[in-house]
């Protein structure tokens, strides 16, 4: 419950003073205070005014971060793509021997935490491109751990650079294969890793130029991050909603009214000029202490009122879902996996579904790609022979391209048009057929098939 702050007047002084013939002019001070202080909206402006300018982040994946962390359209569609990764299973039926069958199960459901390195480097691939991890192990045991490395605080090196070594890199001399990973390269707590100790996880990085926090220029090694291109349309999202929480704020006044029964026993004017001065000095120092909790609590005849202008500003909302629609779009995401589906048609909503698809299964295939090398990797250490065709292989599960909506949709779609008979429909959509129907298709002109039943129907009644 808010704290009710009390507000109390104080007695005048005593009525011997001496009064002047001059009436005493009251002051003008302001009454309102400020009402971004409650809200706390300087708060949410002094963070999302750090995405204006990349200079104030020591490198791309810092800004990302930041992009993640302020934007829930972004964060909604990153996740619902990372949590993709923990459908699979692992198909040992390609195993040559038992001993290869053996060694990768007890890695994958023993040694490693697999569904959490699955959804990590998913959601790495998504922000940042990019998914590290320090690879642990030794030819007695294989594989033993997975430690994943913070992808803003490593670098990569070749073979001019390592641990202490300074060098430069730029467009005519790029870092064009990587030779050392490098751990928070010049700090104390520096750790250089040769390339083979590592299991780089990237997506589109073979014509991608990146520049690191070091100032070197690198091709071809670094994955490139969606998030790239929606840094403008990010930044253009916040200033606009900025814009708007200020320009709100400052069309939001407050007044203050004085009834005259607070003066009504007073009958000298200067006493009366005096005590509506000391009342309002009352209400401004009552106001200017008054916490985001706290409730005014004020005499029957002082009286507070409102006047919001806010609704006389132009709605923003056609703005927002055109850059929501660029975050979607960019991401390959559908607008319903980050919680949003205004304004989408069916045909609309099945494309943006179908590209999603292809997107996000590429993804899986670059996850299975890479899990191949690391279970020929613990093979190696373990010295089992083996081929590549000899691994298990992960299988994501296929995902739908329409929601059941969708699929509601355009299986009644068919049925209605009389391309698909009725018990095709009910097949689609795993029913159980109707056996009073037949091969029939609807007739053209029947008005009352394909309708939702009327509420409070029985099933045979006829309608009235």
């Amino acid at each position: 419950m808010a704290e009710r702050r009390r507000f109390s007047l104080f007695g005048r002084r005593n009525n011997e003073k001496t009064v002047t013939s001059q009436l005493k002019t009251p002051q003008r001070m302001a009454t309102n205070k400020s009402f971004s202080v409650a809200a706390g909206i300087p708060d949410i402006v002094r963070d999302t005014e750090r995405l204006r300018s990349d200079n104030k982040f020591d490198n791309e994946f810092d800004l990302y971060d930041s992009m993640l962390k302020l934007d829930p359209e972004l964060n909604g569609a990153v996740r619902a793509v990372s949590l993709t990764a923990n459908n699979y299973e692992l198909n040992y039926s390609r195993g040559r021997n038992a001993n290869i069958r053996d060694a990768i199960r007890t890695l994958v459901e023993e040694t490693l935490d697999f569904d959490d390195f699955l959804i990590n480097a998913m959601r790495g691939l998504m922000v940042y491109g990019n998914d590290i991890n320090k690879i642990v192990g030794s030819s007695k045991d294989g594989v033993t751990d997975l430690q994943s490395l913070p992808v803003k605080q490593v670098t990569i090196v070749d073979e001019r650079g390592g641990p202490g070594k300074a060098f430069t890199a730029d467009e005519d001399t790029p870092i064009t294969k990587p030779g050392t990973y490098i751990l928070r390269e010049g700090k104390m707590t520096e750790q250089g890793f040769p390339v083979e100790e590592v299991l780089h996880i990237k997506i589109d990085a073979r014509s991608n130029w990146f520049t690191d926090n070091k100032g070197r220029r690198s091709y071809g090694v670094w994955g490139a991050s969606r998030f790239t291109a929606l840094k403008q349309a990010i930044r253009m999202k916040y200033n606009s909603m900025n814009n708007r929480l200020s320009l709100e704020d400052a069309m939001t006044k407050q007044f203050i009214t004085i009834d005259k029964s607070a003066i009504d026993h007073i009958q000298d004017p200067n006493e009366q000029s005096e005590r509506l001065i000391h009342i309002m000095d009352e209400v401004i120092t009552l106001f200017e202490g008054l916490r985001g909790d706290q409730i005014p609590v004020l005499p029957h005849y002082v009286n507070l009122h409102h006047v919001d202008l806010k609704n006389s500003i132009p709605s923003s909302n056609d703005f927002l879902d055109a850059v929501n629609g660029d975050i979607a779009a960019v991401l390959q995401v559908p607008r319903v996996a980050s919680g949003q589906e205004r304004g989408s048609t069916f045909a609309a909503t099945y494309n943006a579904n179908l590209w999603a698809v292809g997107a996000i299964s590429r993804m899986h295939r670059i996850l299975t790609d890479n899990c191949n090398n690391l279970f020929s990797l613990h093979l190696n250490l373990l010295g089992i022979e083996h081929r590549k065709q000899d691994l298990p292989r992960i299988v994501f599960d296929a995902m739908d391209t329409e929601t059941p909506l969708n699929t509601m949709q355009r299986v009644a779609l068919g049925y209605n048009s009389g391309i698909l008979t009725l018990n095709q429909a009910l097949d689609m959509l795993n029913l159980p057929s109707d056996s009073s129907e037949g091969p029939m298709r609807k007739k053209k002109g029947s008005s009352n098939v394909g309708e939702l039943p009327r509420e409070n129907s029985q099933p045979g009644a006829p309608d009235v």
